[in-house]
């Protein structure tokens, strides 16, 4: 029984074949899977497909790239658009807060990344955080290059978070403390690269009952499908190489992994 912890079904890449894809998921053995938000309108959509198909479950969130919709729609509208989805729905498909967090890389061909953006992350990430916290839901954290301001967040936020770091990429310093907080960490389908090392290594130093496995679909795809898009049904190839690192069998992490997300999402 694999359970995918973020897959992005609520993309333009699913519009034309989801029934496909799910299907090829269930006969993977992928029985649950979770999508995370990115804004409001994935969010929304997060919850519909989730409404439509058991296997289905959603996260709402939003997601540091597009802080620009917070700081456009305000503060309060933002808080009411999120209040209103969790009233909207049964609490059981809405598994979580997320994607949220703080993202501080540069990509080429936009303009450096001001300190007033990086002071909006954080105001939109607390929001977040109150929000789980009034509605007793884990969270789905986001980060890249912003490990030490997020870890600095949560030792401050002074309530007890939990929830996971999905696709961590972040230094063998930062695993350590996010284990010692006591957060799962989520693994995708870029652990498979060769060149891919230091990641491999990460998987290694992280205990397999915080563990979690995710594709991140359309994203990150394994390595036998590198260049095409993802989708739930390539968990395997993550499981497989999760096991070849931990030197244990499919099977046991399988069934680790998927304990895991059960204790957390509560699915």
């Amino acid at each position: 029984m694999f359970i995918d912890t973020h897959a992005h079904l609520n993309f333009k890449a699913f519009k034309k074949d989801l029934d496909e894809v799910l299907n090829r998921a269930k006969e993977s053995g992928v029985t649950k899977i979770i999508i995370p938000g990115a804004k409001v309108d994935s969010s929304e959509k997060a919850i519909e497909i989730a409404q439509r198909y058991d296997s289905c479950f959603a996260a709402i969130g939003i997601h540091p790239h597009h802080v620009d919709e917070f700081k456009q729609s305000g503060r309060l509208i933002i808080e009411q658009k999120l209040k209103e989805m969790l009233k909207q729905v049964q609490h059981d498909k809405i598994v979580a807060i997320g994607e949220i967090g703080l993202d501080y890389h540069e990509y080429n061909g936009y303009p450096p990344l001001l300190q007033e953006n990086k002071e909006q992350q954080k105001e939109l990430l607390l929001l977040q955080l109150d929000l789980a916290q009034k509605e007793n839901l884990p969270i789905i954290f986001h980060c890249r290059n912003a490990f030490d301001d997020l870890l600095e967040i949560i030792r401050q936020y002074g309530k007890s978070v939990e929830g996971v770091f999905h696709c961590f990429d972040g230094e063998k310093k930062h695993l350590e403390e996010v284990l010692k907080l006591g957060f799962y960490i989520g693994f995708d389908g870029n652990i498979t690269y060769p060149e891919n090392q230091t990641l491999k290594s990460l998987v290694k130093l992280t205990p397999l009952e915080r563990l979690f496995l995710e594709t991140d679909s359309p994203f990150l795809t394994p390595q036998p499908f590198r260049g095409s898009r993802n989708e739930p049904a390539y968990i395997t190839y993550i499981a497989k190489e999760v096991a070849e690192i931990h030197q244990r069998s499919v099977e046991e992490i399988v069934e680790m992994t998927s304990r895991n997300a059960l204790n957390l999402f509560k699915i």
